[in-house]
C-alpha cells in the first residue's frame, strides 16, 4: 500500500457550504470513541476475535496486565455493550467473555482504520514509548 503525505484539505464543490457535525453528532462520535478506546481494551478485543476467552486464558494473552485492570476494563467494556460476560451456573464458577454482536458490527470501521494506519504509518506519532 503506498503511503500518503497529510496535507490541508481542498474543499471543493463537494463541500460549498459545509459546516461540520452537529454537536450532538460530536457527542456521539466521542461516546463511541471512549467505549472502545482505553488501556488495554483494544488489546482486550482483539484477543477476543478467535472467540469467547475465560479470564485466566485473557490474563495469559496479555502479559503486563494486571488483574484489578483487566477486571475494571472487562467490566466497562460490558457496560457499553462491548464484550458479552456469560457466568455459567457451575461449580466451581465459569464465566466467559466474548465480543458482542455491536463489536462483529465495527469489523469493516476496524479494518478501515488498519488500512488508513498503514497508508499515513510514517506520520502518525509512535505513543509506544
Amino acid at each position: 500500500m503506498e503511503t500518503q503525505n497529510i496535507a490541508p484539505r481542498v474543499y471543493g464543490e463537494d463541500c460549498d457550504g459545509c459546516t461540520g457535525p452537529e454537536r450532538i453528532d460530536v457527542m456521539r462520535f466521542q461516546r463511541a470513541i471512549r467505549a472502545i478506546t482505553g488501556k488495554w481494551k483494544i488489546e482486550i478485543v482483539c484477543s477476543l476475535v478467535a472467540g469467547p476467552m475465560r479470564f485466566g486464558e485473557l490474563r495469559r494473552a496479555l502479559p503486563g496486565i494486571t488483574q484489578h485492570m483487566l477486571t475494571e476494563q472487562l467490566r466497562d467494556l460490558a457496560c457499553n455493550g462491548i464484550v458479552l460476560r456469560t457466568a455459567h451456573a457451575e461449580v466451581p464458577p465459569r464465566v466467559d467473555y466474548a465480543l458482542s454482536q455491536a463489536v462483529i458490527d465495527l469489523m469493516p470501521t476496524f479494518a478501515a482504520l488498519r488500512g488508513w494506519a498503514l497508508r499515513y504509518e510514517h506520520q502518525l506519532a509512535d505513543q509506544t514509548g
